[in-house]
């Protein structure tokens, strides 16, 4: 729904899609004005850059600090810049045949540049600057272990400087006391690998055993890599100028292309909501149990994300990835939007097909159970009391059977052994007792069901009907209630955290796009 009135003073159009009011972001004004947006009307504060189905070139650029991460401050730079290059902000929703075709030929002489020889002044510069950590030490504070224990430092560094950050409310002088780390325990388990490898590598060669990390010691632990940090961005470039113009050329067509579409995945969902491109975080779809499951991520860990994503409260399908064209492996969480969750289990087998129609088979690893219809919902208490039904009658009768059983096998070991035939054993009582269990059942049964026809005989047709609706509603309106509240606090803003973005509010499933995210297969009888 779109709201084209706007409140006084605003410069916004909304639009509202799974009970969430957004900001609409598809015009030049729309996008120059975002820096004078609210933060708290973005949908995301910050994402992931693996696991997308996006241009990873742009994904780079846009990822100033190299973290791994964009946040909101690198979207609006991103802005600023086109802005001050003088482009037209409306490019970005229009395709550009020309801007693709002018990139190719960017990326073209970018490769030559690369394979060109260097002059003898690029030689000199490149000498001076590979023996500069022997004249300073302090660029390689571990040596040869210095770049591994740096990418160890900025896998986590965004995480822990939000850990130490200060609220801007925070007065200057507080009786709180001042923040720790904990380093071995109590750790979100998206980030305990990487706070592993921080320790091992860079905390107890630096700084010494350590169970928790103060302010002060982060701050000293940044420090000793500063010095390498800054010799990695002074090296020296072959063909400086011509390289930093392509680059920057190669920029500005990529964010003409592409900016558009990152942004209807950040400052709001619009890809997500829409019927047009799927969400740059969808990256195929799982067929499976005669349904496509087209809200798909990609996974890291399996364990850590199933450990946080069930508090979407979506029911979600865990499966093991293998290409057909390359045997590459990976994992994928689908979300089951419609249907049945009993069918889903781990070790069935289905095929995934990613958003370049490449197949993959896969495997089922785990599913995380929740309510997924109303319909299932509807028919859950009577399928849980066939189900005891089924299983008291089962346990009854194999009770008799076994006692039957026990009573035929000790007859046989009485048998003496002698070459003359035996009697065949008698166990008539055996068999008398377990035929006169099972017609005292029966007899119990249908003595019920002609007591109900007896009951029932005298009374209109219309009558019978209205009460056993009654019967079945009591039974079943009580669950579809509870499984309404359910289905309605599903939020996908749970999985996308769990993925390792920072979204700002809840992204509900209303009931249209858990159709589309879920499909069956419809027959001939059904169209």
């Amino acid at each position: 729904m779109c709201y084209n009135r706007r409140m006084k003073n605003s410069k916004w159009r909304y639009f509202e899609a799974g009970r969430l009011v957004q900001v609409r972001v598809e015009t030049a004004d729309d996008v120059a004005n975002l820096k004078d947006l609210d933060r708290k009307l973005w949908t995301v504060l910050s994402c992931a850059t693996r696991g997308l189905r996006f241009d990873p070139r742009t994904l780079e650029l846009l990822d100033a600090t190299g973290k791994g991460r964009i946040d909101q401050s690198e979207v609006l730079a991103a802005v600023d810049w086109l802005v001050g290059k003088g482009v037209d902000l409306n490019e970005l929703f229009v395709e550009n045949p020309a801007a693709e075709k002018r990139l190719a030929a960017v990326m073209a002489q970018q490769a030559d540049l690369a394979k060109a020889p260097l002059n003898d002044a690029d030689k000199a510069a490149a000498d001076a600057w590979a023996k500069r950590p022997e004249q300073d030490a302090a660029i390689l504070p571990l040596g040869d272990k210095t770049e591994a224990a740096n990418a160890a430092l900025a896998s986590v560094e965004a995480a822990i400087d939000g850990f130490f950050a200060v609220p801007d409310d925070l007065p200057l002088v507080t009786e709180e006391p001042d923040k720790e780390l904990p380093l071995a325990s109590n750790l979100n388990p998206k980030w305990q690998a990487g706070v592993r490898a921080l320790v091992a590598q860079a905390v107890e060669p630096l700084l010494g055993a350590k169970t928790a990390l103060t302010r002060c010691d982060w701050e000293t632990l940044k420090a000793k890599f500063a010095p390498y940090r800054a010799w990695l961005a002074a090296k020296p470039v072959a063909a400086a100028a011509t390289k930093a113009a392509l680059e920057d050329e190669e920029r500005l067509l990529r964010y003409k292309l592409h900016l558009g579409e990152f942004l209807q995945n950040y400052v709001n969902q619009a890809r997500l909501y829409g019927r047009g491109t799927p969400a740059i975080y969808q990256t195929g779809t799982l067929y499976l149990d005669g349904r496509a499951f087209s809200l798909c991520f990609d996974v890291a860990d399996e364990g850590a994300h199933a450990a946080l994503a069930e508090k979407s409260k979506c029911c979600l399908v865990y499966a093991k990835l293998t290409s057909k064209k390359t045997g590459a492996a990976r994992t994928v969480c689908a979300v089951v939007t419609a249907g049945k969750t009993a069918p889903l289990y781990a070790g069935r087998n289905g095929l995934f097909f990613d958003r370049d129609n490449g197949a993959w088979d896969a495997t089922v690893t785990r599913v995380v159970e929740a309510q997924v219809s109303l319909t299932e919902a509807f028919w859950a208490p009577w399928a849980k009391l066939f189900g005891g039904v089924s299983a008291a009658c089962k346990k009854f009768l194999s009770a008799k059977q076994e006692k039957a059983t026990a009573g035929v096998s000790g007859a046989l070991q009485k048998v003496p052994a002698a070459p003359a035939a035996a009697p065949a054993p008698n166990n008539g009582a055996a068999m008398a007792s377990s035929v006169a269990a099972i017609g005292i059942g029966v007899g119990m049964v249908g003595a019920a069901f002609a007591g109900l026809m007896s009951a029932i005989s005298g009374m209109p047709w219309w009558h019978v009907l209205v009460g056993l609706a009654g019967v079945v509603l009591a039974v079943s309106l009580p669950s579809v209630i509870l499984a309404w509240f359910k289905l309605r606090a599903r939020d996908l803003g749970a999985i996308l955290n769990a993925c390792g973005w920072a979204v700002n509010v809840p992204l509900r499933l209303s009931a249209r796009l858990a159709r589309e995210f879920t499909t069956t297969a419809k027959t001939p009888f059904m169209i």
